[in-house]
């Protein structure tokens, strides 16, 4: 049809400059008489050429279609678009394949991996996966990519800004009042000519036939509900198809614009999601079970090592190390059983402990104005003993020295233990005592550090009450002191801790029984 008007252009075109039919400003006239004459020539009254006004039963035919489709333009404009997206795939799921999508969940893998060995999950997965993506066939693909594609033309043109064009009409129509009957008035041509062409860009992409059944049927399936009748909706297309056709309001612009040559380029886009829809299903469960090997092969030790330390390296022990420990290994003992977690509290200790957490302390504890004072009590005792317990880690550390109280025996008694039943037993009792010790040091500290944080956590609910705040009554003057961060150090300090408890928890760390020891 394009092409047509165009060579219809071309060849008026031509024949004016053959035969001088005048100056291009003539030739322009002239044209828009004829497409004025022609615009006349059909039942659609739209626009008057000779004052250049939009009649109001332009207004009128825009405001029956809105009528018609504003239950379905409020329910699209509240919907996201993967919302939209996501309801064409389920739609397109049948129970067989919904149960196999739950099982290839991130929360599913991760549940089974932990009751079953990663091999045996990689092949269970990968036959699941397998059968998920051979029941989406060509046919069903394609099905799926047209009914989303008509869904896109569907919103698009149910998202034309109605309102706002009848507004230029009737100043003083509301959004979707039905009640009333508009008052429309003529408007200049100009003031309407982009709303034409913004709706011709939504409304012609539209494909004009009886096939949007499966479209309403999928609403109803997913959301309880049609977002119009099929019915009115059939009747909306009968209105628009022959203004498409007879490209009346293409005319109209053309007159309005003072542009014969105008024409609307419209290329219907054709969506592709299925394709997209399965590779990330793919994608994201290959990356689920990397994650998982990752996990058993480096351990969640390590990943709770990076979130506390970073890059850092993290310092051993002067003497409690596992450089000193293989002299015991080596006889057979334990030996210290708690060189890493030891040293990983010692230099959490030094590097935020006494750092950034006592910082923090002394804008919450020192400078706040709690509003009863015995609520910050738990913090700061939490915070006091654990101050305490990094000496003690020092100490502890020291009388492993070959000097010190326990290490001075080791020292003796190490050499006879292989000839010396009694030697054997003391490196026994011994190692158990200190491993004791230290296991009493990592279990108080992480006993302190959660109180601290619970009671951390409490205080950061209490900063996002301002102002009513609860616990602590003075809130701006203390942010003043972190220069408006106090918050955020809180959340920082609080996953700081959160991270290194867990840490701790992943070494199988207790005070063992006397009568357990070697």
């Amino acid at each position: 049809m394009e092409d047509m008007a165009t060579k219809s252009n071309f060849f008026q075109s031509l024949i004016e400059s053959l035969f001088g039919g005048g100056d291009a400003e003539a030739i322009k006239k002239r044209q828009l008489k004829v497409i004025a004459k022609d615009l006349a020539r059909t039942k659609n009254k739209f626009y008057k050429y000779s004052n250049n006004t939009a009649d109001p039963s332009l207004a009128k035919f825009f405001y029956d279609i809105y009528k018609v489709i504003s239950p379905a333009q409020a329910m699209l404009q509240t919907a996201t678009p993967n919302a939209l997206k996501n309801m064409i795939l389920n739609s397109a799921m049948t129970e067989e394949t919904s149960a196999l999508l739950s099982g290839l969940s991130e929360q599913s893998l991760t549940q089974m991996a932990k009751t079953m060995p990663l091999k045996d999950v990689q092949t269970k997965v990968k036959n699941d996966l397998d059968q998920f993506l051979r029941s989406f066939d060509g046919a069903t693909v394609k099905k799926i990519d047209m009914l989303y594609t008509r869904l896109m033309m569907f919103d698009t043109f149910c998202k034309f800004d109605f309102y706002f064009f009848l507004k230029k009409f009737d100043k003083t129509y509301k959004e979707r009042d039905f009640d009333r009957p508009p008052h429309f008035q003529p408007v200049q041509g100009p003031y309407i000519s982009e709303d034409l062409k913004n709706f011709i860009a939504a409304a012609w992409v539209l494909p004009f036939d009886n096939n949007w059944d499966l479209l309403f049927q999928t609403f109803k399936q997913m959301k309880g509900t049609e977002p119009v009748s099929p019915n009115n909706w059939r009747r909306v297309l009968a209105k628009l198809r022959p203004l498409r056709d007879k490209r009346i309001f293409e005319s109209i612009i053309q007159l309005i614009t003072e542009n014969p040559l105008y024409s609307e380029k419209i290329r219907p886009e054709e969506y592709r999601i299925m394709d997209e829809y399965l590779q990330t299903v793919k994608r994201q469960v290959l990356d689920t079970l990397n994650t998982l090997k990752e996990e058993q092969t480096f351990g969640k030790i390590d990943t709770y090592l990076k979130a506390v330390f970073g890059s850092e390296d993290v310092k051993e022990l002067n003497f409690y190390n596992d450089e000193n420990n293989e002299a015991f290994t080596r006889k057979g003992f334990k030996g210290y059983l708690y060189c890493d977690p030891l040293r990983y509290l010692r230099q959490f200790m030094v590097e935020f402990t006494k750092k950034d957490l006592n910082t923090l302390s002394d804008i919450l504890l020192v400078r706040g104005k709690w509003a009863e004072q015995q609520q910050c009590a738990p913090m700061s005792n939490s915070l006091h003993n654990l101050l305490q317990i990094l000496g003690k880690i020092d100490e502890f550390d020291e009388k492993m020295s070959e000097s010190g109280e326990y290490g001075l025996k080791l020292k003796n008694y190490l050499p006879r233990c292989d000839r010396e039943r009694d030697a054997h037993s003391i490196i026994s009792t011994i190692l158990g005592d200190a491993n004791d010790e230290a296991a009493e040091l990592i279990l108080e500290a992480s006993k302190n550090f959660v109180v601290y944080a619970r009671n951390l956590k409490l205080v950061i609910e209490d900063f996002a009450k301002v102002p009513r705040s609860v616990l602590i009554i003075n809130w701006k003057d203390l942010d003043k002191f972190s220069e408006g961060h106090l918050k955020q150090m809180g959340v920082e300090a609080y996953k700081k801790i959160f991270n290194f408890v867990n840490l701790m928890q992943n070494f199988q760390i207790s005070v063992n029984e006397k009568t357990s020891r070697r």
